[in-house]
């Protein structure tokens, strides 16, 4: 199996660099094979994956060495091939790939995982998320995809310079809270039409629509509770008309997926989704930014390889 990893160097403004260096002699220490690439611009891991996958032919596993970010470039670059497999090392501020197919949140645990399943051939089968917008003719997601507030939200907040100072002192995910707060009262909620395997669902002044192939997002959030990366499903969590001091009490019982029982929210499962805003607002891929507008996304059952991950309950 050969093995590469892509690392990012910004994610979590650095930290993944210190990290690979404390795994680096524990790969050589080891004896083992492996190819290492740092990516220096937006995209880049993306191109880098994608040109593994297309000149490998023998079993792969690409590694990111960052947060979810990174993987999401990974995965849009390579996750289609059959004959690669996507590992984690997380580096990063939210890490809820790992969350969702269950892999070690410690480093050190992860790659040890990721070597043991090496050795082994081992990796498992889950789903891969497409979707297609009037900007993203032909994405690729892992985690999630929505539109709304919080699109709204990852967006200000990854734009934001107290990303970085926040990272510098291990409160990362904090930055979202701060956005969350301040952007409440700013948002505007927007009408939305959303199809589901052909059923037609309308809303009016909703604050969000996100598309979820796992139960996690935004750092630990359980937007999507009964979500299973290998159920061959898309789960989509809707909320309606709220009112602002609401939205509050929903971001914080979303932790442990108590929102889902909160009136205002409606939750679908299919495998084909449109989502059609009144105006144009913010889309999210895997808390990427993907433009505004209309996006549709679906589901391609147990098309994505993980390597050191373990099924759920």
């Amino acid at each position: 199996m050969n093995l590469y990893f892509i690392i990012n160097p910004a994610a979590k403004n650095g930290r993944s660099v210190s990290i690979w260096k404390q795994l680096q002699p524990l790969l050589d220490r080891e004896g083992i094979a492996y190819q290492a690439y740092w990516t220096s611009r937006k995209g880049e891991g993306k191109e880098i994956a994608r040109r593994i996958g297309e000149e490998s032919v023998e079993p792969t596993v690409i590694a990111a060495v960052g947060g979810d970010g990174t993987v999401h470039e990974v995965v849009n670059g390579a996750g289609s091939f059959p004959h690669v497999a996507i590992g984690c090392i997380p580096a990063g501020t939210g890490n809820d790939f790992v969350r969702g197919f269950r892999l070690a949140r410690k480093p050190k645990q992860a790659l040890q995982r990721l070597l043991s399943d090496v050795r082994s051939g081992k990796d498992l089968a889950f789903d891969l998320g497409r979707f297609a917008s009037s900007a993203v003719p032909d994405g690729v997601f892992a985690n999630s995809i929505g539109c709304g507030f919080d699109a709204h939200i990852a967006r200000m907040a990854n734009r934001s310079a107290w990303k970085g100072r926040f990272n510098r002192v291990g409160i990362g995910s904090l930055i979202y809270v701060l956005y969350l707060v301040i952007e409440l009262f700013r948002y505007r909620p927007v009408d939305l039409d959303i199809c589901i395997d052909g059923r037609n669902y309308s809303f009016q002044q909703a604050w969000m629509a996100t598309v979820s192939n796992h139960p996690y997002y935004g750092g630990g959030m359980r937007i999507a509770p009964s979500a299973r990366g290998d159920d061959g499903l898309l789960h989509v969590t809707v909320v309606g008309p709220m009112q602002r001091w609401k939205i509050l009490a929903l971001f914080l019982t979303v932790f442990w997926g108590g929102h889902v029982r909160m009136k205002e929210v409606s939750v679908f499962a299919g495998r084909n989704v449109h989502i059609r805003p009144a105006a144009p607002v913010p889309v999210h891929a895997d808390g990427e930014e993907a433009r505004v507008g209309e996006v549709s996304a679906w589901i391609e059952a147990k098309r994505m390889r993980v390597i050191g991950a373990e099924l759920g309950e």
